[in-house]
């Protein structure tokens, strides 16, 4: 056992001193970062702060009622102009950003006409402008029915079989699962390329006939894997950080994020998936590294098999569809896609408890498997130096393990 650590002791340094692992690692961060830099300055450099202007010809509107809104000091003002031409006087001396002319007719045909001079007003601005409009129209009612008109339907919507919820609150539900997809997939692209590289290049310069001296192929690449996860894991827990705080910058920007709660259910589903996922696929590259006879076969099959693992990336159309397809139940259970399916199927609908459960004991069961049988045919290509173990022959050694 303290041949197994001092491997994956010696793997995970090995890996994070690497400068491709370093650029990888820091180069999210920085460009999330970088991405947030421009958009609070977009935000604040467009932001423009003038009144808004309107012409009543319907009658209906009354500025004073403004001041009865929720946040009122925080609004853009309203001011009301008698006239088409005095608003465009007022719009020229850039006293005002744009103004609404609203016709005689407008109870009728619900129809205005904005004019403005570069470039219209921004969302905040019409969103403000329209609670105006829908107070002065409601003023009439009673104060019980104008609060609800005013604040409009909150639709959450309730699923009976997984007893999840999804409502404006639960918007980064939706959003995390892409990110955490994104995520795997530069993980397990790292995995697949560094896995077959290293052991592969071992294999070729005769590195591993010395180690194989002194601990056994489980124990080899076993502490491979579990450095290299260790290694993905500190990665990840970078890219967390960064999200977070990205997060915590982008949610005084970004109205939807303010409701937003942490999808605790979901970071935990992802999590009992990860590790058997990690697992499965650096098992995976270690056989392909030990069956080839040089790095370049050995990264030509392991791009291949990546395809396998990135699936449902390439159907996303069939799960935005129907979460329910066949063919994404199928991608479900199956163990290569099991964790991006999942992933993306949580963010756009349920994930049946039944199926989370058998998608998960036949990834583990493939995962502990596949790094019994990789310890088999690594064992078995390291007695043909020089030539490649073809797939009767890894059937063989793996039987005969």
């Amino acid at each position: 056992m303290r041949s197994f650590w001092l491997v994956a002791k010696h793997e995970y340094r090995r890996m994070v001193v690497r400068r491709a692992f370093l650029i990888t690692t820091l180069a999210i961060p920085l460009g999330m970062a970088a991405l947030i830099a421009v958009a609070i300055f977009v935000g604040i450099t467009s932001e423009n702060n003038l009144p808004v202007g309107y012409v009543d010809n319907a009658g209906i509107l009354d500025a004073s009622l403004q001041a009865t809104l929720p946040d009122a000091d925080e609004r853009i003002q309203v001011r009301a102009y008698p006239d088409t031409e005095s608003a465009l006087t007022a719009l020229e001396a850039e006293q005002i950003q744009a103004f609404f002319v609203f016709p005689a007719d407008y109870r009728d045909t619900l129809h205005t006409d904005l004019y403005y001079l570069e470039k219209p007003p921004g969302n905040d601005v019409w969103r403000e402008f329209d609670d105006f409009v829908r107070l002065n129209l409601i003023a009439g009612l009673p104060d019980d029915v104008q609060h609800r008109l005013f604040e409009g339907p909150s639709i959450t919507v309730r699923d009976t079989v997984s007893k999840r919820e999804f409502s404006e609150s639960s918007i980064i539900n939706v959003v995390l699962p892409f990110i955490g997809s994104t995520f795997f997939m530069i993980a397990t692209v790292s995995a697949a390329g560094y896995m077959v590289r290293v052991v592969a290049d071992e294999k070729e310069n005769r590195t591993m006939e010395i180690m194989i001296t002194s601990v056994t192929p489980l124990q080899l690449i076993g502490g491979k894997a579990l450095g290299l996860l260790a290694a993905a894991l500190t990665q990840l827990s970078i890219y967390v950080v960064a999200t977070v705080v990205a997060l915590k910058l982008a949610t005084p920007l970004v109205e939807p994020l303010r409701q937003a709660t942490v999808p605790w259910g979901y970071l935990g589903v992802m999590a009992l998936f990860f590790l058997p996922s990690y697992a499965l696929i650096s098992a995976v590259m270690v056989a392909i590294g030990g069956a080839v006879t040089d790095l370049q076969q050995g990264q030509q099959v392991a791009g291949i098999l990546n395809l396998f693992f990135m699936l449902p990336l390439f159907l996303t159309v069939i799960l935005f569809q129907d979460p329910g397809h066949p063919v994404v139940v199928a991608m479900t259970l199956f163990p290569t896609t099991a964790f991006m399916t999942v992933s993306l199927r949580w963010g756009l609908g349920t994930v049946p408890l039944w199926q989370l459960g058998v998608s998960w004991v036949l990834l583990v069961a493939t995962a502990v498997f596949m790094v019994w049988a990789a310890a088999r045919v690594f064992r078995a290509g390291m007695l043909r130096y020089g030539q490649p173990l073809n797939l009767k022959a890894a059937v063989a050694a793996i039987r005969a393990g």
